[in-house]
């Protein structure tokens, strides 16, 4: 069916839909399984998105490909002095690193996972980390006084980190859930009840008091409550120090999570046996802009059709057209109305079948199909309303 018609006002309006996506961050014996699933080996002896366990692949760019054949970014060195951030200034005006013409490559996949930065209250290295998030956390006092820069300054934190890639533009907030399991038990958990980013344990031995805060604009947890989550000791383990066993408490919620650079931690974070296990879940929040547009069949219109099947041909008799040495064959419309009864033909109606809707711009460029699932019948006392979305 080819028929164009105009959007008419109010055909066409954008808006913004709001999703939430669910993540589920489990982490034992050192390694994270994000939504509970593991690596998969590829058909070139790889791993299928060449990122390690635990980790998602940023466009998912190198799918299932030889490790010697992977596509990468390149930026060839020119007066325009254009580079990757990786590249310093130095490397790039040094010739015996890059001449001009050459090519600057970068590497693919790019990917992220949930991290872990274990900030003491001794450590002078490791407070960079806290010191980058005094205003946001500040930002947050009118929600609640545990948004206590000074306060938290002095006291062991520990840092949940969970990049904007997996939550989009800010965790959903009171999704946060954080559980901290020995052996398979629950021994703790923690909630935002409130939904002020206060971070409750609703599960352990101090159920009702807060164990840290969250930054929903930022996807960072801060745990700062030491007390002993068990006086079992069998629940003791090597937390934080190869040589020391210590209860499990908050502070020590996600060892085996992959850690930042100079944080201060003996251990660098691992727990040495694989009993302890942790779990984070939570909601982002995802806006995604789309524009709706609205197409009507009405009645008595789009009946017709260029389709070669919809017109009958006759080259005999006096319909035919005749000009000298050229003649035009007479046509008419297939008659596709069917009948009930065996052998009996029903009256002509006009009737086509929608199967496509096309997208065109003001200068009559393609710029999209809709292609329906199944087509639709129209006759010319229907009319019809076909509701197209696209999202950016």
């Amino acid at each position: 069916m080819s028929n164009k018609k105009k959007f008419k006002k109010g055909d066409i309006y954008n808006n913004v839909i709001v999703a939430y996506p669910e993540y589920e961050f489990y982490v034992h014996d050192n390694k994270t399984y994000i939504n509970r699933e593991s690596e998969k080996t590829g058909s070139f002896s790889n791993k299928v998105n060449h990122v390690n366990q635990g980790f998602i692949s940023f466009h998912e760019i190198n799918v299932n490909r030889p490790s010697d054949n992977l596509v990468y970014p390149f930026i060839t060195k020119d007066g325009a002095r254009t580079a990757f951030q990786t590249i310093t200034t130095n490397q790039f005006q040094d010739a015996s690193q890059f001449n001009f013409g050459d090519t600057i490559k970068g590497t693919y996949p790019l990917s992220s996972s949930i991290n872990r930065v274990y900030v003491q209250s001794y450590e002078t290295d490791s407070k960079k980390f806290l010191r980058a998030l005094n205003n946001p956390i500040q930002m947050g006092g009118y929600l609640s006084s545990y948004f206590n820069y000074t306060a938290m300054n002095a006291v062991d934190v520990n840092m949940i980190e969970i990049p904007s890639i997996f939550y989009g533009s800010s965790v959903r907030k009171g999704s946060v859930q954080l559980d901290y399991y020995y052996t398979g038990s629950l021994v703790g958990q923690l909630k935002d009840t409130k939904k002020d980013g206060e971070l409750i344990e609703t599960i352990g031995p101090q159920a009702g008091s807060v164990a840290g805060i969250v930054l929903y604009e930022y996807g960072i947890c801060l745990l700062t409550a030491s007390y002993a989550l068990s006086d079992d000791v069998n629940t003791k383990d090597n937390y934080f120090d190869a040589s020391d066993e210590h209860f499990p408490n908050w502070l020590s919620f996600g060892s085996g999570i992959m850690e930042s650079q100079g944080t201060g931690v003996a251990l660098s974070g691992q727990a040495v046996s694989n009993k302890p296990s942790y779990l984070v879940k939570l909601q982002g929040t995802n806006k995604i802009p789309t524009l709706t547009m609205l197409a009507t069949a009405d009645k008595g219109e789009l009946n017709y059709s260029n389709n070669p099947t919809f017109l009958s041909y006759h080259n005999t008799g006096s319909a035919a057209i005749h000009s000298g040495s050229y003649s035009e064959a007479s046509s008419k419309i297939v008659n596709i109305t069917k009948s009930k009864y065996s052998g009996f033909q029903e009256e002509f109606k006009k009737t086509v079948y929608i199967s496509k809707i096309g997208i065109y711009d003001e200068h009559g460029s393609l710029l999209g199909i809709a292609s329906l699932a199944n087509p639709i019948k129209k006759e010319e006392t229907q009319d019809y309303l076909f509701k197209l979305r696209l999202d950016f």
